[in-house]
């Protein structure tokens, strides 16, 4: 199995036990140690797993303080999203239409507030992203991690919560897109090609590399909409 995986899964098992607790924000949740034994996985796996549920807001994590329940103000709307999507469904090409707007309004948000971007950061992701195709790994972490690293370097907590609740929403839907290893390193490519256009600040190429980069899973859900009809 992946660390990828086993941190999906420690994830998984901590909101699980979270919600199943009922804890409340302000709460102080469970060690480090505590997690490992419980969970049955390495310190590095649920340190991971903590850092994510921090960045999107569930856990805040104090140095040498301990684990907290943070402040939940967006369970309502993800309660909400859940109980339209177990009576309704979703329709698929709306929701990546609405993905699309938020990896464009990102971009837009990083370069006319002129953020401080780390450049040597995103390299870095795409690096990782690219050894993982070249090694037949999975590459789902890395290439989550280079579009959630976007969305907080639009330095907007409540836009960053937004689009880690339209993933959480898109993640229901278990749309796989498998592609090719040429596909997954023009995906590499695109996605240096974007950091060196938020590099120089140029809005309107840095969003037609993002449209292109997006490009396949609109062929792929155009496709399924053709099969269907």
């Amino acid at each position: 199995m992946q660390k990828e995986s086993l941190v999906d899964i420690a994830i998984a098992r901590i909101k699980q036990h979270i919600a199943e607790n009922e804890y409340k924000p302000g709460d102080r949740y469970l060690s480090e140690k505590e997690l490992t034994e419980n969970l049955q996985v390495s310190r590095t796996v649920i340190r991971e797993a903590l850092i994510s549920l921090q960045s999107i807001g569930l856990l805040t994590i104090k140095r040498g303080g301990g684990i907290y329940i943070n402040n939940q103000n967006f369970d309502a709307i993800k309660q909400i999203l859940q109980h339209h999507y177990d009576t309704h469904g979703v329709k698929i090409k709306e929701l990546i239409e609405i993905r699309q707007i938020i990896e464009l309004g990102a971009i837009r948000l990083i370069i006319e507030k002129n953020t401080a971007v780390d450049l040597k950061m995103f390299r870095k992701i795409n690096q990782a992203y690219h050894e993982a195709i070249m090694n037949d790994q999975d590459t789902r972490e890395t290439d989550r991690n280079f579009h959630q690293q976007l969305m907080k370097a639009t330095e907007n907590e409540t836009y960053f919560n937004f689009s880690e609740i339209i993933n959480d929403y898109f993640a229901m839907t278990k749309i796989n897109l498998v592609q090719n290893k040429t596909a997954m390193l023009k995906s590499v490519q695109e996605h240096d090609e974007l950091i060196d256009m938020i590099e120089k600040r140029d809005l309107i190429k840095a969003q037609d590399v993002m449209i292109r980069h997006m490009q396949p899973i609109n062929d792929y859900i155009n496709q399924l909409e053709g099969c269907q009809s």
